[in-house]
């Protein structure tokens, strides 16, 4: 994957994280029970691994 493509793959993972804690804190403020909470938890942790995952180990340099 090129440079520009994984730049472009991170910052979309970024904005949906963002999208997906909005959604998160507004349903909170609106009285949502944690139970009806627990499927948008795991598919927010789903998308923070994947971005772990496309970002690579952390402190290991990249060799281009």
């Amino acid at each position: 994957m090129s440079r520009r493509a994984q730049q472009h793959r991170v910052a979309e993972l970024l904005d949906e994280i963002a999208a997906r804690r909005r959604r998160l804190y507004a349903l909170k403020a609106w009285g949502a029970r944690p139970a009806g909470l627990r499927t948008l938890k795991a598919e927010l942790a789903a998308v923070r691994h994947e971005l772990a995952e496309a970002t690579g180990p952390v402190g290991l340099g990249r060799v281009a």
